[in-house]
């Protein structure tokens, strides 16, 4: 199974050409499902979700499964912000703010990170964490993914104010639920880890991977925009995740890095490329 996750693409923000390199690359790679983990929009408003809606055309035919990011929450509408924060959101991608995607071999699970009267920082609630873990518990799939906005883990210094409140008290919870990989975005600083890294105990096969932004010029310490890719090999028991970059000398995107992550149980090797 064959996922791709694409993260803060800002419209109203986006790069024409970025965004054609993309549609290009995606009918190329032709994924099963299609992960959206948040800032989908620059300002929350319904023109936005709308450009997102025609990009989402575009692409070859796939499940779609999205959660919100702080920018998708109004900033300058206060009154829409308090009373219905996800009006556009929900009128693009339903009603259900973690929402699950079961293939049987491949268990994704998304949270709502985002906290309106916060609008920046991101917070996992106890009755999140509790939801999440139940599900995890409950599905027999070999693959146990879960997607949020806000990240558990970060590289630079002057993201640590970035990282979720409750993240260790999610991590630790939803690993010992089953789930293996958590998907991110927000800090547009893409990047691949191992949870223990950070919350020392767990499994050294429980990662977390970073998306950066996908189509925006608001790029970050020079990042390509990019995506990332995750794959479940079945006949070597691993997941494949890889961070596709867009290049300007072929106005394209190439993958850029491959980790091979065996599962617990699992026979694969890990390795980067």
């Amino acid at each position: 199974m064959r996922m791709i996750q694409l993260s803060d693409l800002h419209f109203g923000t986006e790069r024409p050409e970025v965004m054609d390199a993309l549609v290009t690359v995606m009918h190329q790679l032709s994924p099963d499902l299609l992960l959206l983990s948040g800032d989908i929009t620059q300002r929350a408003r319904r023109a936005q979700f709308r450009a997102c809606e025609r990009l989402l055309a575009r692409l070859p035919p796939a499940a779609i499964m999205a959660v919100p990011g702080n920018h998708d929450i109004p900033l300058f509408n206060l009154w829409q912000r308090l009373v219905a924060p996800y009006a556009h959101f929900t009128r693009t991608f339903g009603d259900d703010l973690l929402p699950c995607h079961d293939s049987g071999q491949v268990l994704v699970v998304g949270v709502n990170t985002t906290c309106p009267r916060r609008h920046i920082d991101g917070t996992f609630t106890e009755k999140q964490i509790e939801t999440v873990a139940h599900r995890l518990k409950a599905s027999h799939a070999r693959v146990k993914i879960v997607m949020g906005h806000h990240p558990v883990d970060a590289v630079l210094e002057s993201d640590e104010r970035n990282i979720a409140r409750g993240a260790e008290r999610a991590v630790r919870t939803w690993t010992q639920a089953g789930m293996q990989l958590y998907l991110a975005g927000h800090i547009h600083y893409p990047f691949c880890a191992r949870l223990e890294r950070r919350y020392p105990g767990l499994s050294p096969e429980c990662w977390t991977f970073q998306a950066g932004t996908a189509i925006s010029f608001r790029v970050r310490d020079h990042k390509a925009n990019s995506f990332n890719l995750i794959e479940w090999l079945p006949a070597q028991q691993a997941l494949q995740l890889e961070r596709w970059d867009y290049t300007p000398a072929i106005e394209g995107f190439l993958c850029a890095e491959q980790i091979q992550l065996p599962l617990r149980g699992g026979a694969g090797s890990s390795g980067s490329g």
